[in-house]
């Protein structure tokens, strides 16, 4: 695996999404905590240590109970007010941005870039991440999934383009973009 991540080499903004067989980014308890097993949450902590900050939507952070990642800080894209997060996320090391000013996913992620040189790693749902590979070609979009079907059916799900494929271990990922 760090093989892998020493292949991105400079890149400043990766994301990723784990999904089913199906492509759907939901599993069976209605999060994604229950898809892609021991490998991929190897592959998100790889991400996550990589990154200087982590970037998640406010109904990303509710449902999947997010909280705090150890070794990166934390921003959420959100309308919302600290209160609507789950309580551990209501601290004062949490960035949250879209507040005052209601920003696309894409403008959070330029947000970002702009008041901090560090990497970003993207945790959105689909229809945010989708929104930021539309709209923005640095970003490195990396879909995983226990089945060699799953990134397949979400490129074919959301239009998107595959770029290319790597095996790890029980793992299937498909790095994708959303321009040609």
């Amino acid at each position: 695996m760090p093989d892998f991540l020493s292949s991105i080499g400079k890149t400043t903004t990766t994301a990723s999404m784990v999904v089913d067989q199906v492509g759907s980014h939901l599993g069976q308890d209605g999060t994604s905590k229950s898809l892609g097993g021991e490998s991929d949450f190897e592959l998100l902590m790889l991400f996550r240590k990589r990154a200087g900050t982590v970037l998640t939507t406010g109904l990303t952070a509710r449902s999947e109970n997010y909280r705090l990642p150890s070794s990166s800080a934390l921003a959420i894209l959100t309308r919302s007010t600290a209160e609507t997060l789950p309580m551990e996320l209501q601290a004062e090391q949490v960035r949250l941005i879209g507040g005052e000013t209601v920003l696309t996913p894409a403008e959070s992620v330029q947000q970002l870039m702009t008041s901090s040189p560090t990497p970003i790693h993207i945790e959105f749902g689909p229809t945010a991440l989708i929104e930021t590979l539309r709209s923005r070609n640095d970003v490195r979009a990396f879909i995983s999934s226990e089945y060699e079907s799953g990134g397949a059916a979400f490129i074919s799900r959301w239009n998107l383009f595959q770029v290319g494929t790597f095996r790890f271990k029980n793992l299937y990922v498909t790095e994708v973009t959303g321009r040609v």
